[in-house]
């Protein structure tokens, strides 16, 4: 395995400086939202992520976040120069640190912005600066999540700064649909512990003394379970006694949240929940299709534009070369490769088999007589050592003739 030769070099650790406090954890509202939204456009996006992180929690929401990402990371990258493969880049882009590097960058269209910075000292490594420290007002790395002034992050030649100051990320959107799913989930709770367990009543003869004290002992010992206990001269009614109804509405209201929070990430739904037929559900996987080769273009275009030039004054050997994501060939359609195989056949003559095999074309005469020459010294070699084994059968099975004529001659003549 061919090792990479690069310049090393100790710059100061941005990353190790700052002071990082625990991730803030209250009660999640639509204000608060909107809250830390107004901040956020200020510069200040501390609280903003702090939300963001919190409502990751949400498992659809991380799933659907980590399917992209997934998409991603599960994709070929390869290295180029002039069609070749370069070895010691294949064996970085196949390392944790690389693939670390493509989650980064992914995770900046979630949160809108990542200051990621490099380090060359012993190997590639990046760590990703944590979101809270990024003043984007004064485009600066605060030492304290809310201090006034910290570093610089532009015209750094160990760090990447990849998205907008003014974009919020995709998390913008789906965070009140989180929060509304959050607050639903605990309404529902409530329900099933209100109405999901039949509620008792007991009654006592109100002319019993004892009667009132013993039923209520009885009830407590039996559990948390809902019971009343009331004279058997009272009455008790019950209001919204169509249970079924409502659960009905607390599960259409977070089958909506989910959707939407879906729509949001993967821009539909079909993929990762049932779907009502085969027609819809291949609408929505190619639209989510469209979205993954929209990331890799991307994440592809950070790595080339970004990422390139700092590795190759590190003394990589990339000059010339180029990122990119091989293409499945299996996506594409017999059209696709058609028209693919005809580009590359102007410039370089490809082999008549190839067209026939790959497309199913029926062979000409031609094609049949030159299929038929390829294996005819195969079947002539075939045919010699069936004629080979054959010999050699029949003078086995001479010799065991001639010894049993033998044999038989010899009793024949023996005195009887």
């Amino acid at each position: 395995m061919a090792k990479l030769k690069h310049k090393k070099t100790t710059p100061i650790k941005v990353s190790q400086t700052l002071i990082i406090k625990p991730p803030q954890r209250t009660t999640v509202g639509i204000e608060r939202w909107r809250s830390a939204m107004t901040q956020a456009d200020k510069g200040r996006r501390a609280t903003l992520v702090d939300l963001y992180n919190d409502l990751l929690i949400d498992t659809v929401l991380s799933n659907a976040v980590e399917k992209r990402i997934m998409a991603i990371t599960n994709s070929d990258i390869v290295f180029q120069i002039n069609g070749n493969q370069i070895e010691p880049m294949m064996d970085l882009i196949d390392t944790p640190e690389f693939e670390n590097l493509l989650e980064e960058i992914m995770k900046t269209k979630f949160y809108g912005k990542s200051i990621i910075e490099l380090d060359f000292s012993n190997g590639f490594k990046s760590t990703s600066i944590d979101r809270r420290h990024i003043n984007t007002e004064s485009k600066q790395i605060l030492i304290n999540m809310f201090d006034v002034t910290g570093i610089t992050y532009e015209n750094d030649d160990f760090i990447l700064n990849l998205g907008k100051d003014t974009d919020l990320g995709i998390f913008l959107k789906t965070a009140p649909h989180a929060i509304f799913k959050r607050n639903g989930f605990s309404d529902f709770a409530q329900f099933c512990e209100l109405f999901g367990i039949p509620q008792l009543v007991g009654l006592y003869d109100p002319d019993d003394d004892t009667g009132r004290q013993e039923m209520e002992t009885a009830f407590k010992q039996r559990g948390s379970a809902g019971s009343v206990v009331m004279s058997k001269n009272g009455d008790i009614k019950s209001i919204g006694e169509n249970a079924s109804g409502n659960v009905d509405i607390h599960d259409r209201f977070l089958n909506k949240c989910d959707e939407q929070i879906l729509i949001g990430v993967l821009g539909q739904t079909m993929t990762t929940k049932d779907g009502s037929s085969y027609s819809q559900g291949k609408v929505h996987a190619d639209v989510e299709n469209d979205i993954n080769k929209s990331d890799r273009r991307f994440v592809q275009r950070i790595l080339n534009k970004e990422l390139l030039p700092r590795l190759e004054k590190r003394g990589y050997p990339v000059t010339g070369g180029w990122f990119s994501f091989a293409e499945e060939g299996d996506n594409l359609t017999k059209l696709e490769q058609l028209d693919i195989a005809e580009r590359v056949d102007a410039k370089i003559p490809i082999d008549k088999k190839y067209w026939l095999e790959n497309f199913g074309l029926p062979k000409g005469e031609d094609e049949v007589l030159s299929d038929k020459k390829d294996i005819q010294p195969e079947l002539e070699n075939k045919e010699k050592e069936t004629k080979t084994e054959v010999e050699k059968t029949n003078k086995t099975t001479a010799l065991k003739l001639s010894f049993f004529d033998q044999l038989k001659d010899f009793f024949a003549n023996a005195p009887r």
